[in-house]
């Protein structure tokens, strides 16, 4: 079995280029180690992370023992790993194995954070946003404390993005205050993040709120997201003007970037599909979609284009 292993871990750190069915012995053994799931393999791990004297062997191990937590569904080996980032002095390593827990199982409740907490405060850049990455999948309340305690400390633009991250996952209504906050914040992600977060804890409480940015246009992705998401049929005059807004003038296919695509969608998509929701009950709906279709069809970028044929066409006809 530690045979197996030890292979496994030697055809992970090959650094040949030689294509092997057109993938290179690295890759394909990272793709095998992803679907173990023998659990007797778990032990065997550990004695050999702990003995192993090469980074790059270890980090191979760490990597199968990561998968074989996920497969096996056992939470020891964070437990594990947790304690390996008091040991591990390379800061690679030590990054390297945040980005597992970041990507693993939850961390359960009991689990003690204080490696995590520490490395977040590391001098080291990537030490330290990893470790507020991999905060993001425990479920310890307390959790979104040393968060907004990291938040009142520092003031590091990019470890500022990370701790907005990390609320977004973590933050309840006591982080809503600091949320708000940022939302003045100079740099346009922070706000972005600032804002959906604070939408996913208020939910339906603040959709006055989300209406109120969306025709002030002001984080408009955002807020028409969260106005999809949260708000009833209040909101529907609102979207419509956004709608109207966005209609106005041609756009070139060069602005779908990231700022106005988010998860395969344009805010016009998400103002369409909130819209489509009342469009039995809302006469003025109905004119809208008819506008979109028969005056505006050629504004349309190729997505929003798709949508129309898939949803829109069909509404309008009946």
């Amino acid at each position: 079995m530690i045979e197996y292993l030890t292979n496994l871990v030697a055809r992970i750190c090959d650094r040949s280029d030689q294509l092997h069915n057109g993938q290179t012995t690295s890759w394909q053994a990272l793709r095998e180690a992803e679907q173990l799931a023998n659990h007797a393999y778990i032990p065997l791990l550990y004695q050999y992370i702990d003995q192993e004297p090469d980074k790059d062997k270890r980090r191979a191990a760490i990597f199968i023992i990561t998968q074989l937590s996920r497969n096996t569904n056992d939470p020891d080996v964070i437990r594990f790993l947790l304690d390996r980032l008091r040991m591990e002095q390379d800061a690679d390593m030590i990054t390297a194995i945040q980005q597992d827990l970041e990507r693993g199982l939850t961390i359960p409740g009991y689990i003690n954070l204080e490696p995590l907490y520490n490395n977040t405060l590391s001098v080291n850049n990537n030490i330290r946003r990893s470790a507020l990455l991999a905060l993001k999948g425990t479920s310890n309340p307390a959790v979104e404390d040393w968060a907004l305690s990291l938040l009142k400390r520092t003031n590091n633009e990019y470890d500022i993005y990370y701790i907005t991250l990390l609320l977004h996952k973590v933050g309840t209504q006591k982080s809503v205050p600091a949320l708000r906050r940022l939302l003045e914040y100079h740099r346009q992600d922070v706000k972005s993040l600032a804002f959906a977060a604070m939408a996913d804890i208020e939910k339906e409480k603040e959709a006055m709120f989300y209406m109120r940015y969306l025709l002030r246009g002001q984080l408009k992705f955002e807020a028409m997201e969260a106005i999809y998401k949260y708000a009833d049929e209040n909101a529907i005059q609102a979207v419509t003007t956004r709608i109207t807004e966005l209609l106005s003038k041609r756009r070139s296919n060069a602005r779908m970037t990231i700022e106005t695509v988010k998860n395969g969608f344009t805010d016009l998509m998400l103002g369409m599909e909130f819209l489509f929701r009342f469009r039995t009950v809302k006469s003025d709906i109905r004119k809208t979609f008819s506008w979109i279709t028969e005056k505006r069809a050629d504004y349309l970028l190729p997505e929003e284009k798709e949508w129309v044929r898939r949803h829109l066409t069909p509404a309008v006809n009946h």
